[in-house]
């Protein structure tokens, strides 16, 4: 009896050797342990707060906007990212200089006041232990924006304007750089489909949608459903 005791202590102890060499832990658990996929879709990668130096140039109502932009672009994963701006419309530097050759007065020269919103869904092309938002990068990029454009003064106390909706659509492929995963440069092109509408404020009973092929300053292209977009973004990552 004695003898098949010692017997069968000595194959537990086997056993328990030969399980804890192939186990890669030095933990004997009863149970496997399961993985969490939450886990791995965690990426360590900065939130990065953006400007434009360019967009100033034009806001997307030439020649009458320029355009002072705020973005985030937040990481959604190893490989993709969710962008959101919103920008302040101003008079564009353009109409500045060309009120200034005319010798506007201040009660000739115009008031612009808008603001604008966009966002972005951005697919990065990286390879594998490098992870968004860094790379060459495409996807859909939506902006709309409303301007309220006063000829001179006495429209503006009148509440007169000009009033452009302008919404886009695009397809956009880009390269973002960063540096130390801070300081970013994000350069983008694109094209799409554009609708664009302009309505004249004289009253609250007058209010109406015109064509701008009536206005001094139109350009064919702003009636056109063909959408360009491009540009230049700085940001920097927390």
């Amino acid at each position: 009896m004695r003898l098949l005791k010692f017997i069968i202590s000595v194959v537990l102890v086997c056993i328990l050797f030969t399980a804890n060499a192939f186990c890669p832990s030095d933990t004997v658990r009863l149970k496997p342990i399961k993985s969490n996929p939450l886990k791995k879709r965690i990426y360590d990668a900065p939130m990065v707060i953006k400007t434009s130096p360019t967009a100033f140039l034009n806001g997307g109502t030439f020649p009458f906007t320029a355009e002072y932009r705020l973005m985030a672009e937040i990481p959604t994963g190893r490989t993709q990212s969710e962008q959101f701006g919103v920008s302040w419309l101003g008079k564009s530097v353009f109409l500045m200089m060309l009120e200034d050759s005319a010798h506007f007065n201040s009660n000739e020269k115009y008031k612009v006041q808008g603001w604008k919103v966009q966002y972005a869904h951005k697919i990065y092309l990286i390879p594998k232990r490098k992870y968004a938002p860094s790379g060459f990068y495409f996807g859909p990029l939506v902006q709309y924006s409303q301007t309220r454009v006063y000829e001179g003064l006495k429209r503006y106390y009148s509440k007169t304007y000009y009033d452009f909706h302008n919404f886009n659509i695009n397809l956009i492929v880009g390269l973002q750089a960063a540096k130390k995963k801070r300081l970013t440069f994000d350069m983008y092109a694109g094209l799409g489909y554009k609708k664009n509408t302009l309505y004249y404020h004289a009253t609250t009973y007058r209010y109406g949608k015109i064509d701008p092929k009536n206005q001094w300053w139109y350009i064919s292209p702003y009636k056109w459903p063909l959408s360009v977009v491009c540009g230049i973004n700085i940001g920097y990552g927390f």
